[in-house]
């Protein structure tokens, strides 16, 4: 980010799925440290209820196209910017957010406070599958990587995450595979608890697909 702030680069954070606490933290700036230029923002910011997106700027992005000609806009929009019931649902889950995460300390000053979804021990016990390269999770998502089947590299090495994901279905648990990749992406209301029984359910899934000789 310094190389790019050295050239007058832009910074844009596109956080319109891993922002509003899906990755623990409101923003990923809280990561990386520093603030982008440009950021969107989307989802969670309905608490998924309804369609909308928000795009925020610096105030010299914003200012470079403030004019009054057509020549000086930025001639781009979404297709669900504030819309009513979008900016209705905003308020709702931002209050909601703020709620949950931002607690006042001693002096009064808001902090931000961590919220734990998924045990640690539980998930690196994931990757000890046979068939599992590795797992994690960050604050609402959990993923584990699978052993490929041979069948193909990249998006295209769902061999295994396929099976996996249709027990996952068969068991009211919506996931998502990318490859070789499978995911669960929980609310940010989600309970520990909910969060400790997606593990069992995915472990169950991975074992289920699992050689009996090759199961850990």
């Amino acid at each position: 980010m310094s190389i790019s702030r050295s050239k007058s680069v832009p910074i844009i954070f596109d956080e319109v799925a891993a922002g509003l606490y899906r990755l623990g933290v409101a923003s990923c700036r809280e990561i990386l440290g520093d603030n982008p230029d440009i950021a969107a923002y989307a989802k969670l910011l309905t608490g998924g209820l309804v369609p909308m997106s928000v795009t925020l700027a610096s105030e010299d992005v914003f200012n470079t196209f403030l004019g009054d000609s057509k020549a000086e806009a930025l001639l781009h929009g979404h297709s669900y910017t504030a819309h009513a019931v979008g900016c209705v649902s905003s308020i709702h889950a931002l209050d909601a957010y703020a709620e949950l995460f931002e607690k006042e300390g001693h002096d009064g000053k808001k902090i931000d406070f961590k919220k734990a979804y998924f045990d640690q021990s539980v998930v690196a016990a994931l990757s000890e599958l046979s068939l599992v390269q590795e797992s994690m999770a960050l604050g609402t998502v959990v993923a584990v990587t699978i052993e490929p089947d041979g069948g193909g590299s990249g998006y295209a090495a769902a061999g295994r995450s396929i099976p996996i994901v249709k027990y996952l279905l068969d068991h009211e648990v919506y996931a998502r595979p990318l490859g070789n990749v499978v995911y669960i992406m929980v609310s940010p209301l989600t309970s520990a608890e909910e969060c400790a029984r997606l593990c069992c359910v995915l472990k169950d899934a991975i074992l289920s697909i699992t050689p009996p000789s090759s199961s850990a």
